[in-house]
């Protein structure tokens, strides 16, 4: 392939995650909701990453504006629902099903949001 015909790839790391709210559980209250979650037909990943199992629910980017931040290298987060999991397991045991996990520590942005996230826990449960 020529010169000409080369795709030009431009990388645009993500700089800023915004966080509109934010929900600390317990680890089996995380393993429930997700639980259920996938029950009512809404598969959702669980991630972990330096101690915190989490799930991110995405802003949809449907305006103009949020085209332009998401460009321009932020993300807006609707809401993460998280729980302190110390090691990383590729299942969390729970019934009816285990609930799986999904080893993020390869992203910087999922580890650093892990990090922010234990740093500003508001509950702490035993």
């Amino acid at each position: 392939m020529g010169k000409a015909n080369r795709i030009e790839i431009e990388y645009r790391p993500i700089k800023r995650v915004t966080i509109l709210d934010c929900t600390k559980l317990s680890l089996k209250e995380l393993a429930n909701r997700i639980q259920t979650m996938t029950q009512l037909g809404q598969p959702i990943p669980l991630n972990w990453a330096e101690g915190v199992a989490f799930f991110v629910m995405p802003l949809p980017v449907d305006t103009e504006n949020l085209v332009e931040r998401q460009l321009n290298g932020e993300v807006v987060l609707q809401n993460i629902v998280y729980a302190l999991m110390s090691e990383y397991s590729p299942t969390i045991k729970a019934k009816p099903f285990d609930v799986h996990v999904l080893n993020q520590t390869p992203s910087k942005v999922l580890r650093e949001l892990s990090i922010w996230l234990k740093n500003h826990a508001v509950e702490d449960y035993n």
